[in-house]
């Protein structure tokens, strides 16, 4: 049976650990983290990598979706042959700390707190915050000194609305981002908290996606949504 695993690059450090202690990993595909500003084009990229691996697999197949609902994003996105397999979560902060959704602390859904994590670091944060002088050269070369600075101004007042940045950390990273996401934290001028979080979910999510409590298989010809409890469900693709 031909498997492949979909995952937005948030989770490549983490997956890249996992690999690293022997877990054979499907064929994966990483989509950039930014994706997720644009809803419809999360869709669009992920429904374009399944609709290619299925014109290259006639056979059964299975794809499996490191991605939660992600602003409803990946409603709507379905197979034609194979069986998608998708955490039944809502955004990657769940997964990274290895909480369901009907378990999540309330901190994952209070929206103050400024999240990071190995791969928010690796895929914007570090370009983000950190290298502060050449964003500013950017803007300066294409919107003007006084313009540029404004614009920068603007960016970090926004960080002033989360009262910590929250890193999530898997002990099985043995610190090596924590240094950088307490820079992260200073650089934004807000504090840093961390918090433990676990290899569950993806360890199970490659291991086949069995807990039904987790996960979600769905057939072809159907897509992801949410009940009005917030529960990720199958539904008919709309036509």
């Amino acid at each position: 049976m031909a498997t492949l695993l979909i995952s937005c690059e948030i989770f490549r450090p983490e997956l890249e650990l996992l690999a690293g202690e022997g877990i054979e990993l499907p064929e994966t595909v990483f989509l950039e983290a930014q994706l997720h500003n644009i809803p419809e084009k999360l869709r669009n990229s992920v429904q374009d990598v399944i609709d290619d691996f299925e014109a290259a697999h006639s056979e059964a197949s299975t794809i499996f979706l490191s991605y939660g609902l992600c602003g409803r994003g990946m409603c709507g996105v379905h197979s034609r042959r194979a069986t998608l397999v998708v955490p039944r979560i809502h955004d990657c902060i769940s997964m990274l700390l290895g909480q369901e959704h009907n378990k999540e602390h309330a901190v994952t859904r209070e929206g103050a707190i400024y999240w990071s994590s190995p791969g928010y670091l690796e895929s914007f944060q570090i370009n983000l915050h950190l290298h502060y002088d050449i964003r500013l050269a950017q803007f300066e070369e294409k919107f003007g000194k006084a313009k540029a600075l404004r614009m920068m101004k603007a960016e970090q007042a926004i960080y002033r609305n989360y009262h910590c940045l929250g890193y999530i950390s898997w002990p099985e990273m043995k610190g090596r981002y924590e240094e950088t996401a307490r820079e992260v934290a200073e650089t934004v001028g807000i504090p840093y908290t961390e918090y433990v979080g676990n290899s569950s979910f993806l360890r199970e999510l490659i291991a086949g996606g069995h807990n039904n409590q987790r996960f979600l298989h769905i057939d072809p010809g159907y897509t992801m949504d949410m009940d009005i409890d917030g529960t990720i469900i199958s539904v008919p693709l709309a036509d």
